[in-house]
């Protein structure tokens, strides 16, 4: 290199960072999906408010209640999420007759979708519904 020629700087390359940032980017992405997948203040303690349902089968015959029962919790087992079930009648706005499965209840709709998406893959027809559970 000559005196004459200017000196030219390169900036060195950290390959690290970019794993770096892609650690940080999966690490808030679980947070958030942990955040998510938390019940509120515990799914079932809100008893009106915005519902994931996930799943209604008839009520009859009572064998096969038992069935969706563990069927539909192996499924929520495997995306993570708890299930509420109980008879549609029990819920206002919900059309009686059938044995729902839902998650929530949550207080905004939004919420309520986030949820939906997490559920989704293991609940291709989940779908969010504004209802209010009367209990027992």
């Amino acid at each position: 290199m000559s005196a004459s020629q200017p000196k030219i700087l390169t900036v060195p390359r950290f390959p690290k960072c970019r794993h770096l940032r892609r650690l940080f980017s999966l690490a808030f992405l679980l947070a958030a999906i942990s955040a998510i997948s938390a019940p509120p203040a515990s799914a079932q303690e809100l008893n009106k408010g915005w519902w994931v349902v996930v799943g209604a089968f008839p009520t009859d015959p009572p064998q096969r209640q038992r069935a969706d029962v563990m069927r539909m919790n192996a499924s929520a087992r495997r995306c993570g999420v708890r299930l509420f079930n109980d008879f549609s009648g029990k819920f206002r706005g919900f059309n009686p007759g059938v044995n729902v499965f839902v998650i929530g209840a949550y207080a905004s709709r939004s919420r309520a979708q986030a949820m939906q998406a997490v559920a989704q893959p293991c609940f291709p027809g989940a779908y969010v519904k504004y209802g209010e559970h009367l209990g027992e």
